[in-house]
């Protein structure tokens, strides 16, 4: 922690006068041509556009590794195919009741993404993700430069760029590289555009559920500075505006002003969310991430207590380190861990963070406290770094790269469910479906001719078998989990078995329901 002080020191410092070497304002640099800002942006995309075109399965983040991404383009879809249309007003929709659980900002993004292209493919998901991965090294270019000096920012962004599990992540079509690129440019916004950077952290509060509480973050460690009230004001506005709607929207749509950061943190940590007893191998990593959470949260006392004038950049990197550490470690969450966890996207921003710590101690401390001459030393030893971090994809191969099986059994089991729904009598009528497989949600919109609009989710159907609702419904064809077998049995002459999906373990049937003699 010695070192703590040096490298989170005024980014001009040697470059200042000596009288000047007390003033806590930051010399401005010179504003760098644009095409310093395009050249980071291709470094950063072209290895997570090799990955996602190349080296994977474009329409393949990972069957049962990352099935969250077909869950968010499953939102995003039917928002488009039913939701805007609802007879209530527009909103989102989703088969599983999880439409407003993440944010409301990607599906709506994505909705437009897909009017624009007219294409429904996942691909998009995955390209809007690694977008927003790119901005976030370009970001960090800037944010560093500006504290630490164009040295640090071009070590950073180098690391950002290749770094196996930022390229991973933010080509997978999860949701963080949004929520972090907005928080950063809230950072970057600031403090010279107040009411901007507000306007940022509120947008990243719709876009993660944990952005709820660094964007809150980000607002109250502004007030830790005395100078700066006018854009203080303005950033507290800009703030408030985008959340006073937001909060509006989630208490209109589900009765809880704060819905996601409910139930992403209260309630799940709380145990109310993930029932699954902590195991004793889960419990062992705990050690290790209490050990990080004491590390990071003496490094953001540090950065919150002296203030630097990289302290927001500090406050939010050493801010999310504790976030995960202590989320995974000391709440029910630890019930989900397993061993790739930490090449997932949970990690992804914190080890970015720590490769801008490491940048600028070797490209800025170092040079400074050993003379101009450890510069190609420093280089070195970064780009040293970052080939021992290649290292990375082995695991990453091992989780990911079976997936493909499983995906192509699913997308071949999607498809023949299509080629059943479109004969009669079945076509044009709904099919009932289990609520928790968007991957089949995607395979039946992509390539088994089945709209969204036909789609009818058995979590919203009766305890017991009703004919009148499949006469509401129009459904005529029902895909059953063993969950819902039971329900069928109780009138087995109402259904006619068509067929077996082995890899979803779904039984496929058509309804022949009587007539509803009910209200």
């Amino acid at each position: 922690m010695r070192l703590l002080p040096r490298i989170l020191a005024d980014e001009d410092e040697e470059d200042e006068a000596p009288e000047a070497r007390d003033s806590r304002a930051p010399v401005e640099k010179p504003r760098l041509h644009w095409a310093w800002t395009a050249a980071i942006a291709v470094i950063a995309a072209v290895p997570r556009l090799l990955y996602v075109f190349v080296f994977t399965d474009p329409e393949n983040p990972g069957v049962r590794r990352y099935g969250d991404v077909w869950h968010h383009w499953q939102i995003a879809y039917l928002t488009k195919e039913l939701g805007l249309s609802a007879p209530g007003g527009p909103r989102l929709w989703d088969l599983k009741g999880l439409d407003y659980f993440w944010g409301i900002l990607h599906p709506l993004l994505m909705v437009a993404v897909f009017d624009v292209t007219g294409s429904v493919d996942i691909v998009l998901d995955r390209l809007v993700s690694l977008v927003f991965g790119v901005l976030v090294i370009v970001l960090l270019f800037h944010l560093v430069r500006r504290h630490w000096g164009t040295q640090a920012a071009l070590g950073s962004a180098l690391i950002a760029s290749l770094i196996p599990t930022a390229v991973m992540n933010d080509a997978s079509g999860m949701l963080e590289p949004m929520g972090v690129a907005l928080c950063l440019a809230g950072l970057v916004a600031w403090p010279r555009r107040g009411f901007a950077s507000g306007l940022a952290f509120g947008l990243a509060t719709m876009a993660r559920a944990e952005a709820w509480l660094f964007g809150l973050g980000m607002v109250v460690a502004a007030f830790l500075k005395r100078e700066g009230r006018q854009q203080r004001i303005l950033l507290v506005a800009g703030f408030g505006a985008v959340m006073l709607i937001y909060m509006k929207i989630l208490e209109d749509r589900t009765g809880n002003p704060i819905y996601p950061l409910w139930w992403n943190f209260f309630a799940n940590a709380a145990g109310k969310w993930e029932f699954t007893p902590i195991s004793a191998e889960q419990a062992g990593v705990r050690p290790v991430l209490g050990a990080g959470l004491v590390i990071s949260a003496a490094g953001l006392a540090w950065s919150l207590w002296k203030r630097p004038p990289s302290y927001m950049l500090l406050t939010f990197g050493f801010g999310y380190w504790v976030f995960v550490c202590g989320m995974l470690g000391f709440t029910s969450y630890l019930a989900s861990w397993v061993w790739w966890m930490p090449i997932t996207r949970v990690f992804a921003f914190p080890y970015v963070f720590g490769g801008v710590l490491f940048a600028a101690l070797v490209l800025w401390l170092a040079p400074r406290r050993f003379g101009p001459r450890f510069v190609p030393v420093g280089w070195g030893v970064l780009v040293a770094a970052v080939l021992v971090s290649q290292l990375a994809w082995i695991p990453i191969h091992a989780e990911f790269a079976p997936s493909e099986a499983d995906w192509q059994a699913i997308k071949a089991e999607g498809v023949q469910l299509g080629a059943w729904y479109n004969t009669s009598p079945y076509e044009g009528h709904a099919l009932a479906v289990p609520s928790d497989r968007p991957d089949i949600t995607y395979v039946l919109a992509r390539y088994g001719n089945v709209e969204g609009k036909h789609l009818i989710s058995e979590m919203y159907g009766p305890d017991r078998v009703d004919a009148c609702w499949f006469a509401k419904t129009d459904v005529k064809l029902i895909a059953v989990d063993t969950g819902f077998m039971p329900r069928l049995a109780e009138n087995p002459t109402w259904f006619t078995h068509v067929g077996t999906m082995d890899e979803a373990h779904w039984e496929v049937y058509g309804v022949n329901a009587p007539p509803c003699t009910g209200s």
